[in-house]
């Protein structure tokens, strides 16, 4: 591991004023889309509206998911399933762009509709079909989420109107992006994630290295049957295998102890500096009730704010801002789906249960360990993939983070998405939740992962 430590602590000084998107901005974004004038967003192609109803929506989304308190891999399935909405609902005018029916596994391909010819507000017919799949995917168990899909969507139409779109083309373009949203459910549905989700699980005992749920929170594992859903590029769940995590043994000098010893090590070196990595990169799972979590929009989301975040810095159009999101939000519901498959497939024990349990009995982790099992770390294949997506639709360059600016946590500075990435996965060893091998191996899944999706998924004609 001394070869990511040394990346992850010589990279650049902390903190400049960022672009300052996060969640505060969704308003603004709803503004700024819906008081273009008419022609900027609607009668032209995609390719010359105005993005910011994508940015908006995925704010929203965003917001959703933090309501909703969803689980890592519920959580990517939402927002790869919202991008697939507003793609699709958009790419008729998009002449550049190719519809991803028969590209994803289980979606019908299109079947030679005709490129649309005009007429479309593209903000009204994206905002019909993010609001309808947003309240198809996700499970409503929050009032607080009903109220952020109708604001968000009355919104966008509201300031269409006043823009200047016509009645008739308002309502034609809902019925559009609708039409496309009722297509996509069946679709939906069909992928074996409520399935998946409804089923018991006791986890395995009897052996030493076997996982166990953790302190302080002990809640049942999460999401265990994740193998069982339906992949969108991936032939299988576990078609990206993981490097194997290092046998286990409890014995002092051993390679095993040895990782654990590294975490151990790790917390009591860290500074402010990792701290506030731990902090900005958390994106754990939380709960508004007691006992209180930590609620966000999880890995994914946070991904989602940071694509959002460099299109619009880049000056991205709809079409390619929704390409971006599509792209990634393809990748990492794959790679929680093939992260979650190891994870219960090696189903190995955390350091927290390990150091208390061999090493110090009062050692604590600086982040809350969630709920599921070790090996790959979650954060590491999804950020990898992602920056191996990113990179290969934008190119690399820098950016700032500020997608945490409403939790109270400074922006933070990037040299590539790459550097994000490793920042990401290292996150985990700083927050004494991950052994480094499994950090090692999840960014290796994730570059593998996001490399067959930047090959197999074709949005370019």
């Amino acid at each position: 591991m001394a070869v990511l430590d040394e990346d992850l602590m010589s990279r650049r000084s902390l903190l400049r004023t960022g672009m300052g998107l996060g969640l505060a901005a969704g308003s603004a974004a709803v503004s700024a889309a819906v008081a273009a004038p008419a022609a900027a967003a609607g009668s032209g192609t995609a390719a010359t509206a105005s993005a910011e109803v994508a940015h908006t929506w995925m704010a929203a989304a965003y917001q959703a998911v933090l309501h909703e308190n969803l689980t890592p891999p519920t959580a990517a399935r939402a927002y790869a399933h919202l991008a697939v909405a507003m793609y699709e609902a958009a790419v008729v005018g998009m002449p550049r762009h190719r519809s991803l029916g028969g590209q994803l596994s289980g979606l019908p391909a299109p079947g030679g509709h005709p490129r649309h010819r005009g007429g479309t507000d593209w903000a009204v017919a994206v905002s019909a079909a993010a609001q309808q799949c947003l309240s198809d995917v996700l499970p409503l168990r929050s009032p607080l989420t009903a109220a952020v899909l109708s604001t968000t969507h009355d919104e966008v139409v509201r300031g269409r109107r006043a823009a200047g779109v016509p009645s008739s083309r308002v309502g034609a373009s809902l019925a559009h992006g609708r039409g496309v949203a009722t297509r996509l459910r069946s679709w939906q549905r069909s992928d074996g994630h409520a399935e998946a989700s409804a089923r018991p699980y006791v986890p395995p005992t009897g052996q030493p290295w076997l996982w166990e749920s953790t302190p302080p929170n002990y809640r049942p594992a999460i999401e265990p049957f994740c193998h069982e859903v339906r992949p969108m590029v991936l032939r299988s769940t576990d078609e990206v295998a993981a490097a194997p995590h290092v046998p286990f043994s409890d014995q002092p000098g051993s390679p095993f102890h040895a990782q654990a010893m590294a975490v151990l090590e790790q917390s009591r070196a860290n500074g402010d500096e990792e701290r506030a990595i731990s902090r900005s990169w958390t994106d754990n799972p939380g709960s508004w009730t007691p006992p209180l979590g930590s609620p966000t929009g999880l890995p994914s989301g946070h991904w989602m704010l940071i694509a959002s975040q460099t299109a619009r810095s880049r000056g991205l159009r709809l079409d390619r801002t929704l390409e971006a999101f599509v792209r990634l939000g393809v990748a990492l519901h794959d790679a929680f789906l093939a992260c979650w498959t190891e994870k219960y497939r090696s189903n190995l024990l955390r350091p927290i249960t390990y150091l208390q349990r061999y090493v110090d009995p009062t050692w604590t982790s600086f982040v809350n360990t969630p709920q599921f099992p070790e090996h790959t770390s979650g954060h590491s294949v999804s950020s990898a993939a992602a920056a191996v997506v990113l990179t290969d639709l934008m190119g690399s360059f820098a950016f700032v983070d500020d997608s945490h600016a409403a939790r109270g946590h400074p922006a933070r500075s990037f040299t590539s998405f790459d550097d994000a990435a490793l920042e990401a996965a290292g996150s985990r060893l700083f927050g004494g939740i991950h052994y480094p091998w499994a950090i090692e191996a999840g960014l290796d899944q994730g570059r593998r992962i996001g490399d067959l999706v930047v090959h197999r998924l074709r949005t370019r004609r």
